[in-house]
């Protein structure tokens, strides 16, 4: 801060330190400091500690706890999350570059777009997302998937009649999440299609963004690269979740993260498979790892909740929508 006899910089103190391994000290916040600004210079603290990175939490009102860390939890294997028996629990996309967990909440969140370059830990990513929700009974899990991968084996899942708009979620009232996967492959496809398929297509497309929040619907939009003739600015508007596994160039992750830097950029475009950036309302860019659920694994826990194969047309189970 600036004072009559110059500049004078103030840090937060420490108030106590316990010496590892896991070292670990108790530091006072400044006025007006908020853990998440420590959080958001714990990678550029963190050499200078002899740590790798920082693990920063509350303590009280007015102190953090600083752990320091020997080992990059973005480095290591993240174990899958437990199945939720209710879409009213918050989802786990990964952990964080301090080995906490990055929740989601479908129930007060809205939309979600998600891009990654082909090998980035896109798919397997969401693998694990959309398996957290095999037994949750409040949820029916709908969309569109070229591939047939994603939301195929949600095809034959019992959907809960009597839906209908509603806050909370209930069994009878469900939430539907819609998995628009792949949606550039999509869009190719339909632009061979004569009679303006298309251009409906992307039209009915902004008015789920716009609209079906309020009848209980979420949008999972699953791209390559979400450019802007892909995703247009009012759509990425109304999404309150954006994740981006590793892509190429500084202009593919700003369609997502206006406050992604080049040099957030440049560490991005190298980013190990499953490593991604979230940015979501209120809170601050942050880097996390999902756990990688192969298809096998996948396809392992959504199928014991489908129904029985007796009388299910298997020439219907859609690969376009469930």
């Amino acid at each position: 801060m600036q004072t009559p006899t110059g500049p004078t910089e103030s840090v937060p103190s420490i108030v106590d330190i316990t010496l590892g391994p896991a070292t670990v000290f108790l530091a006072e916040l400044l006025p007006g400091q908020v853990p998440a600004d420590v959080r958001a210079v714990a990678h550029r603290l963190a050499p200078q500690l002899g740590a790798v990175t920082l693990r920063v939490e509350p303590h009280g009102l007015r102190h953090i706890r600083v752990e320091l860390l020997a080992d990059d939890p973005l480095t290591g294997a993240v174990a899958r999350a437990h199945p939720l028996s209710s879409a009213r629990y918050p989802l786990m996309v990964g952990r964080d570059e301090q080995g906490c967990p990055v929740p989601l909440e479908l129930g007060t969140g809205a939309h979600i777009v998600v891009q990654g370059s082909a090998g980035s830990g896109k798919s397997t990513g969401v693998y694990g997302l959309l398996a957290q929700l095999a037994p949750a009974p409040d949820v029916l899990v709908v969309g569109s998937d070229i591939t047939g991968l994603t939301v195929g084996d949600w095809a034959a899942r019992p959907g809960n009649p009597g839906w209908r708009a509603s806050v909370p979620i209930t069994v009878d009232c469900s939430l539907i999440l819609a998995v628009i996967e792949e949606f550039p492959g999509l869009v190719r496809l339909l632009s061979t299609s004569t009679g303006g398929v298309e251009k409906r297509a992307r039209a009915l497309l902004a008015r789920l963004f716009g609209e079906s929040r309020m009848a209980g619907m979420r949008l999972l939009l699953i791209a390559q690269r979400a450019d802007a003739n892909i995703i247009g600015g009012f759509e990425r508007d109304q999404c309150s979740h954006a994740i981006s596994f590793r892509v190429g160039s500084l202009s593919a992750l700003s369609m997502l993260h206006s406050d992604a830097d080049k040099s957030i950029a440049a560490e991005h475009a190298t980013a190990r498979p499953g490593v991604a950036l979230l940015s979501a309302l209120g809170v601050p860019l942050l880097r996390f790892r999902a756990p990688l659920t192969s298809y096998r694994q996948y396809h392992a826990e959504v199928a014991p909740y489908r129904r029985s194969e007796r009388g299910v047309n298997r020439s219907a189970a859609p690969l376009s929508c469930a």
